[in-house]
């Protein structure tokens, strides 16, 4: 017996054949995905877990040291922490002491100190690198040139005029009309970057 209008060679049941087995396709490699990602998802969270784990076990075992260090430290008397703190201290300066570089700061300074201007002192405190100058100079002008090349060099920062007073002198046989300005006296502060690191 014949169908009529029933043809398996006809175009559109081989369309929606080859549709049908492409929607299997994507929904098979869909599945798969699914499937891959839940074997991820329990990996992770059996690692998680497992970490968990060792995480506890290591905070159980820094506080048991923790304890041990307390129980230590109660059988130190005082008077030994102090003198080890102050040798501690002591070790501390002789590190920042040698950080400092001498022979830079002074290289620095002689570049920016202009005729004119005399350094008296220089006080620096190793551990902040900051530098207190004390010295003299002939005129106001002189003493802003050396202001003026403090900032101009990179390893200075933070240069700050402190105080500044005109100097006198007694009156001696150079000087006729008696004691008289001096030129100035004056102390500059800054901040010295160029330390050995």
């Amino acid at each position: 017996m014949l169908i009529q209008g029933f043809n398996l060679a006809s175009a559109d049941y081989q369309k929606s054949r080859r549709a049908a087995r492409l929607t299997g396709a994507i929904v098979l490699g869909l599945a798969l995905l699914l499937v891959a990602q839940l074997a991820v998802w329990v990996g992770l969270r059996r690692e998680g877990t497992a970490v968990g784990g060792r995480l506890l076990a290591m905070e159980q075992e820094i506080r048991q040291h923790q304890e041990a260090v307390r129980t230590i430290q109660t059988g130190i008397p005082a008077e030994a922490v102090k003198q080890y703190e102050a040798r501690v201290a002591a070790y501390n300066q002789i590190l920042e002491a040698s950080a400092f570089s001498w022979i830079g700061l002074l290289v620095e300074l002689e570049r920016s100190v202009p005729a004119g201007v005399v350094l008296h002192e220089i006080h620096p405190d190793l551990t902040t690198g900051r530098v207190a100058l004390h010295g003299a100079a002939r005129t106001f002008d002189d003493l802003s040139r050396l202001l003026r090349g403090l900032e101009e060099r990179t390893v200075f920062r933070d240069v700050f005029l402190r105080e500044q007073r005109a100097r006198t002198s007694p009156a001696g046989p150079e000087r006729q009309s008696g004691g008289g300005p001096d030129g100035l006296e004056f102390t500059v502060s800054l901040v010295y970057q160029g330390r050995a690191r």
